[in-house]
């Protein structure tokens, strides 16, 4: 009587409030229960902060990982932005984690947070796979590396470009160090790496030495001292980390921009930066050669998207400014004027065209990006007055603000 009192008297509604939250309850939990315990089929972690995956399809591990699940206590609710993603595939469910730290699974569907009884030590064995998969280096600046890679210690250089690789010994240095190649055989692959032919361009790096993989940068150019006999090396070339310097006791900026790229930290230095320093991130970049990093300081267009405008840059062989001047703000536009030397992959020179750099708010982590419409005033039609006849060659051009000392 009660019972029926209660089904269908005043407090009707509240009953099937409580009897809906209730089946819902159970529903989601013996669901999760069943989730938990369904046999795991295939792992994949990913994680945000560079390009890889790892697919986990061992038995014996997919085993542990998901008795580990489903002897996990449940908290929350929660929510934890997470930069690594779990993916756990069943013959009926697909089950998606979000974490920072494994011993703790936050699951976006049900907000619910998983802790896991062995604090995450099933997924060291993913975890371990996806850190091989990191491109970058550690962003260690120059005191720490000194510390790390010490004088005639050995190291492996990996070009972050194309992944080949030399081993050379740090032979001197102290704001920076100076390295020469092991072996002929290295002597070779940095020459390879360069294109055939000594360079002072810097390129980003990596530096594998003693368990560590560091951050760096490095010029391809022979110079100074050398005291490894039979390596075909006459002298030592530089290698620069955060921080470090030149012999000149300056920071090179060409260096640390590599340096950046090397740890994937670009962006990040460079939220604050005014118009004019990104202007000048740019044509460092271009100066080195490297237009994808170039490309990155503009703001695309419809006309002009991020393609395009990689395309347009790799068309230039060379190029070099003689002064930014005439600062000039109008509503969320900087312009500077300049006067720009460059020649083109297809043989055109041109000396002293006048440019206006318009620098405009961007979106993403850097605030201020170059119109990419500047790229288009930069390969506009060439006119007379601009076009200078004999103009000294590249293989013979000083590029633009390069420091011979480091």
């Amino acid at each position: 009587m009660k019972v029926t009192a209660f089904l269908f008297g005043k407090s009707r509604g509240k009953a099937i409030l409580v009897i809906t939250v209730s089946c819902l309850f159970i529903f989601f939990f013996f669901r999760g229960v069943r989730n938990s315990r369904e046999q795991i089929i295939s792992l994949e972690l990913t994680t945000g902060a560079y390009r890889g995956q790892v697919a986990v399809l061992d038995s014996a591990e997919l085993k542990k990982i998901g008795e580990q699940i489903a002897r996990a206590k449940n908290i929350g609710p929660e929510q934890i932005e997470g930069n690594y993603k779990l993916v756990i595939k069943r013959r009926k469910s697909i089950q998606t984690f979000l974490f920072d730290n494994p011993a703790k699974l936050f699951e976006p569907e049900t907000g619910r947070i998983m802790v896991l009884p062995d604090a995450g030590n099933c997924l060291n064995g993913a975890l371990k796979q996806l850190a091989e998969k990191n491109p970058y280096g550690e962003f260690l600046t120059w005191d720490d590396v000194d510390k790390i890679f010490r004088k005639l210690d050995k190291a492996r250089v990996v070009d972050f470009e194309f992944g080949d690789s030399f081993v050379v010994q740090r032979r001197a240095g102290s704001n920076h160090a100076d390295v020469q190649p092991v072996t002929a055989a290295d002597t070779t692959m940095l020459k390879k790496i360069y294109g055939g032919r000594w360079s002072w361009k810097r390129r980003a790096i990596v530096v594998e030495v003693n368990g560590r993989r560091l951050a760096a940068s490095m010029n391809g150019m022979p110079h100074g001292a050398g005291a490894i006999e039979g390596n075909d090396f006459n002298g030592h070339f530089c290698v620069h980390f955060r921080d470090s310097k030149t012999h000149s006791k300056g920071e090179d900026l060409a260096h640390q921009l590599m340096v950046w790229k090397a740890a994937g930290v670009v962006d990040e230095m460079l939220v604050k930066a005014e118009p004019e320093r990104i202007i000048t991130v740019m044509l460092v970049a271009m100066e080195q050669g490297d237009f994808n990093l170039a490309s990155r300081m503009f703001a695309p267009t419809p006309e002009l998207n991020e393609t395009e405008i990689n395309r347009l840059l790799n068309t230039i062989k060379w190029l070099a400014v003689s002064g930014i001047s005439n600062s000039r703000v109008k509503n969320d536009t900087q312009s500077f004027d300049s006067k720009v030397s460059f020649g083109l992959r297809d043989g055109t020179q041109v000396s002293n065209r006048r440019v206006t750099f318009n620098v405009i708010r961007g979106t993403g982590k850097i605030q201020w990006k170059i119109s990419a419409q500047t790229i288009t005033q930069l390969l506009g039609p060439f006119k007379k007055a601009d076009e200078t006849p004999g103009l000294r060659d590249e293989s013979i051009y000083h590029e633009w603000n390069v420091d011979y000392r480091m």
